[in-house]
């Protein structure tokens, strides 16, 4: 390899690398997952008064008409906060094992 080559070679290994982690970074708002996690405006009326754990903590709560929830794959979720609530949104996948401890 000559160095007049070398700034391309750097640069098709830079751009294999960003290739091999694009799909580890996918936003969870891609159309073409699955099952992508949605903000619910307010609990449903059955859930108000019930207790649970927080999906993102795990913290021990208490489910008011106001508590921040979330949809995904079918099942709600609730949380302490909204800052909880929208990382569960971004990446439901990390916090999925916390949730399942109910």
């Amino acid at each position: 390899m000559t160095r007049s080559n070398f700034p391309i070679m750097l640069a098709i290994l830079f751009a294999l690398s960003i290739l091999a982690i694009a799909p580890l970074s996918t936003p969870a708002w891609c159309a073409d997952s699955p099952a992508i996690a949605k903000v619910l405006a307010s609990p449903p009326a059955a859930d108000v008064g019930t207790t649970t754990k927080c999906a993102a903590c795990g913290m021990k709560l208490h489910v008011k008409s106001d508590t921040p929830a979330a949809e995904y794959a079918g099942k709600r979720y609730y949380f302490c906060d909204k800052e909880e609530r929208d990382s569960f949104i971004a990446h439901p996948e990390t916090y999925l094992h916390k949730a399942a401890d109910k």
